[in-house]
């Protein structure tokens, strides 16, 4: 009856090392995203637009966390004309699961246009902040972008310099 207690403690220790090691073989599989990236959306349902930018990961203290820092641009066919925002933001990326959590938060809107829009932008400051959800996949980050509408998203690193 005394070796019970002591496999049951080794059977839950092999468990837990076990598991520890499957959660820490999917984290290590992720790459390092460190570094300039650039995204686009797919047109956002029920709006007609576009979400593009240029986005900087920088890594945390935890491993597979990054701080960013990005400048969103909202192309949108809107009636009576075509409009567009641009917005800088500040942003903070968690890993989940395998995936890659972006939370942002807006800092400023920078530009609008035209000219009526832009006063409208700036007078109201309502852009809700750009969120995604991604993950890697040959090279790029695939998901989804989450704001007030969802859509897909890619992510991909611009040409990098040749010496």
């Amino acid at each position: 009856m005394a070796h019970i207690p002591r496999r049951l403690a080794l059977a839950t220790l092999a468990t837990i090392v076990c598991c520890s090691g499957a959660l820490a073989q999917t984290s290590a599989k992720l790459p390092d995203i460190s570094g300039p990236w650039q995204f686009k959306t797919d047109v956002l349902p029920n709006k007609g637009c576009i979400i593009s930018g240029e986005i900087e990961f920088r890594k945390g203290v935890k491993p597979f966390d990054y701080a960013c820092t990005f400048v969103s641009r909202e192309d949108c066919d809107r009636e009576p004309e075509k409009t567009f925002t641009e917005v800088k933001q500040s942003c903070f990326v968690r890993e989940i699961n395998g995936e890659f959590d972006i939370t942002s938060k807006v800092e400023a809107i920078t530009d609008a246009g035209p000219d009526w829009f832009k006063r409208e932008m700036l007078a109201t400051m309502l852009y809700e902040p750009d969120n995604f959800r991604v993950h890697p996949k040959a090279g790029e980050l695939t998901g989804t972008f989450k704001s007030i509408r969802q859509a897909p998203v890619k992510f991909w690193r611009g040409n990098d310099l040749v010496s």
